[in-house]
């Protein structure tokens, strides 16, 4: 059965950031817009200098031609000959030497897609991402994108050698990922990309990060299948943390008044069923927290008109609680007159 998402700006779940970045997209080839905005809600702050720099002229890279197009003849005849090493040298050489003309963004593309066909996959991520940065309005941009998120995709699942060890931080692995979402923030693929962002969070034990990642889709994308799994993603990690933090009320109803936000907006959620449960479990929490508040006026602090408006505060918003009856008789005592309890 098809999800169905309703229309509606998930700002108002309790008030998440509001989002008020313009958006850039990928367009056919040759055509692309800039960044709109560096801020994603749960993604690491750009350092100001995060700009990779243009390549230089160097002593390592030199040219063995008079001219671009002769140049980039050269590259691509030890490619076919198999040359690797020699070929990318040619090709930085290239770039490095002749960087505006028409010919270095085609050598450009051409080492990265060489260093991936080599598997040296996070070199080839980082030359996919220089081409991006300097040579964006001549390069099939979202083809550029796929290759980045296939390699970010990799890395990701591959990331352990033969022993079981960790080859890569997760945390270099989830900013690739963020940084294809910054090359495209309204691409197709940026809400998927959001999921796996928040799931490497998750893996982290960094909840708040990730709720901040799915909240951030739901405001973003709220129309897509996407917005649904991250419904329930953001709601799960609010749910644990509610639990977690018993003591913080102000946790437990912020995750209560999410949970039956999202539910008003989406009623035919497929975890509805799991959501509604979470609910109810932190309400039957916020319930305790509130009685044992009033108990503790009552009997600890010896508080008598403390007492009294914390029990007249429970039986405002928990009426119907298994405690009212006992709360109203014990507030009845209080207006009467009746000391604190021991």
């Amino acid at each position: 059965m098809k999800r169905q998402v309703t229309t509606i700006g998930f700002a108002a779940l309790i008030a998440v950031a509001t989002v008020t970045a313009a958006w850039a997209q990928a367009n056919r080839y040759g055509r692309t817009q800039g960044y709109a905005t560096d801020h994603f809600e749960g993604f690491d702050a750009l350092d100001e200098d995060s700009r990779i720099p243009q390549k230089k002229k160097s002593f390592w890279y030199s040219v063995d031609a008079d001219t671009p197009a002769a140049q980039i003849q050269i590259a691509e005849k030890k490619e076919a000959l198999g040359h690797n090493r020699s070929a990318r040298k040619a090709y930085e050489a290239l770039i490095r030497e002749w960087p505006t003309s028409p010919e270095a963004a085609q050598a450009q593309y051409a080492l990265a897609q060489l260093l991936e066909r080599q598997g040296k996959y996070e070199k080839a991520f980082d030359e996919y991402q220089y081409l991006i940065t300097h040579y964006a309005g001549h390069c099939p941009y979202q083809e550029v994108l796929d290759r980045q998120f296939r390699i970010a995709n990799y890395l990701l699942h591959n990331n352990t050698s033969m022993f079981g060890w960790s080859l890569s931080g997760s945390d270099t692995i989830r900013e690739r990922f963020e940084q294809i979402v910054r090359n495209a923030p309204r691409g197709t693929q940026a809400p998927e990309i959001m999921l796996v962002i928040g799931s490497i969070r998750v893996s982290e034990k960094e909840l708040s990060e990730a709720i901040a990642v799915y909240e951030g889709l739901l405001n973003r994308f709220p129309q897509t299948s996407q917005a649904v799994d991250a419904a329930y993603l953001a709601a799960q990690c609010r749910h644990e943390l509610a639990v977690k933090h018993s003591y913080n009320e102000p946790r437990c109803r912020e995750a209560i008044a999410f949970i039956k936000a999202a539910l008003v907006r989406m009623p035919t959620h497929p975890q509805k069923v799991q959501m509604t449960a979470w609910m109810s479990e932190l309400t039957a929490l916020l319930i305790e927290q509130n009685y044992q508040q009033a108990v503790f006026y009552d009997t600890k602090q010896r508080n008598v008109e403390a007492a009294k408006a914390a029990y007249r505060r429970f039986l405002t918003e928990f009426s119907d609680s298994h405690y009212a009856a006992q709360v109203r008789e014990r507030l009845m005592q209080l207006e009467k007159g009746a000391a604190p309890l021991r």
